[in-house]
């Protein structure tokens, strides 16, 4: 606003200025009532309020969080881990991609259930720790996403 005010040859400078008359109470110009807000104090009050799944990995949601440098392809595998939303067999059958809901290991699959507890594919020290984003942790999204990539070809072939 200051930058704006200051340079009065600006087109935008007449605007803010002296404002085109509003016909509708609704419609007053923005930048008369401006109020200052703390984004980021906001935002952690939020993330605090509101219900978000595995809300309890995240200290600080106005920062990257681990593996945001992460490929495309293992940032969006492990965002499905944190967000517990994915191509697991419970998820498989709610959209009719699927016969059953189970794992291999014959628990109810769950994205939870295979990185916490299914013993052919959990990671030692669980989603907590996965969230880290650690070479090991790495390592396990790649070679699960393999095996993922591998039965969904399986199943395309059958």
């Amino acid at each position: 606003m200051k930058k704006i005010i200051a340079h009065d040859n600006w087109p935008i400078h007449s605007d803010i200025i002296n404002p085109p008359h509003a016909f509708l109470p609704s419609r007053k110009p923005l930048w008369q009532d401006l109020i200052r807000v703390d984004i980021r104090s906001q935002w952690k009050e939020n993330w605090k309020s509101d219900q978000v799944v595995n809300f309890s990995l995240v200290d600080d949601p106005t920062i990257w969080q681990p593996g945001f440098d992460l490929p495309r392809q293992q940032w969006s595998l492990f965002n499905c881990f944190q967000s517990a939303q994915g191509h697991c067999g419970a998820f498989k059958k709610k959209w009719n991609q699927a016969a059953t809901d189970l794992c291999p290991c014959g628990e109810k699959q769950m994205m939870s259930h295979i990185v916490n507890f299914c013993p052919l594919s959990k990671f030692n020290g669980g989603l907590s720790q996965l969230h880290s984003a650690d070479y090991k942790a790495v390592a396990w999204l790649i070679s699960f996403y393999q095996l993922l990539m591998h039965s969904q070809k399986e199943d395309y072939m059958q």
